[in-house]
C-alpha cells in the first residue's frame, strides 16, 4: 500500500470521528413533565403559618413599678409570613407580679393580660432573622389591688407593644428558637411593662 493512500484512509478516519464524538459522549436530555417544580433545598427554610410560645421574666417601670416585684410573663402568638421579611400576627400576653405595697391592704398579687394584633419585620441573616414588631390591641389588670396608685384601675383599655430581637432557624427545618425584649402599654395607665422572653417556634 502506498504511503499517499494510507494518508487519505488516516484523514478520513479523523474527519469519521470527528463528526461522531459530539453525539456519542452524551443522551439527549429528556424535557421536564409539564408543570412539574423543582424539590426544595433539603436546607431551605420553611416560611409561612407560624406559632410560638414564650416565657421570661417582666417588671413595670412608671408609678406602678415601685409597688410590684419583678413577674414572670407568658405569651402566645400565631403569625403569617406574607414574606420572608414581612409577617402579620396576633398575641395574647399574660403577666403574673407580687404587691410590694404598704399596708393595708395585704400583700398580694395582680395579672396583666392584653391581646395584640400588629406586624413583624424581619431582616434574613442565613439561619437568622433580625426582627422589629409592633401592634396595638387592648390591655387590663385585675384585680385593682394598687389603691395607691393613682389611675391604677381594672378599666378596659386601648394598649400598644413593641419589641426587638433574633430566632434562629435549628438543622429541624419547621423547629426555631429565638429571644426577645418587648415593651408594653395601655392609654391613661400609670405604668409601661418591660418584658424579656425565650421563644420556642413552630413553622407549619
Amino acid at each position: 500500500m502506498s504511503a499517499a493512500r494510507v494518508s487519505r484512509l488516516a484523514l478520513a478516519s479523523c474527519l469519521a470521528l470527528g463528526l461522531l464524538a459530539p453525539g456519542a459522549g452524551r443522551a439527549e436530555e429528556a424535557p421536564a413533565p409539564e408543570g412539574a417544580e423543582c424539590p426544595a433545598p433539603e436546607d431551605a427554610i420553611p416560611r409561612g403559618l407560624q406559632l410560638r410560645a414564650s416565657v421570661g421574666p417582666a417588671v413595670w417601670v412608671g408609678a406602678v413599678g415601685p409597688m410590684a416585684d419583678v413577674g414572670a410573663v407568658f405569651s402566645f402568638q400565631a403569625a403569617y409570613e406574607l414574606w420572608p421579611y414581612l409577617a402579620v400576627e396576633a398575641a395574647w400576653t399574660s403577666a403574673l407580679h407580687d404587691t410590694d405595697q404598704p399596708a393595708p391592704p395585704q400583700p398580694g398579687t395582680f395579672t396583666t393580660h392584653a391581646a395584640h394584633g400588629g406586624l413583624r419585620l424581619a431582616l434574613p441573616l442565613g439561619r437568622f432573622d433580625l426582627f422589629a414588631r409592633g401592634g396595638v390591641g387592648v390591655q387590663w389588670v385585675r384585680p385593682d389591688i394598687l389603691v395607691r396608685v393613682e389611675g391604677f384601675d381594672g378599666d378596659l383599655r386601648l394598649g400598644w407593644l413593641g419589641g426587638l430581637g433574633f430566632v434562629w432557624h435549628t438543622p429541624q427545618r419547621h423547629l426555631w428558637l429565638g429571644l426577645e425584649a418587648d415593651a408594653q402599654g395601655a392609654l391613661g395607665f400609670p405604668g409601661i411593662l418591660l418584658t424579656a422572653h425565650a421563644l420556642l417556634g413552630w413553622t407549619l
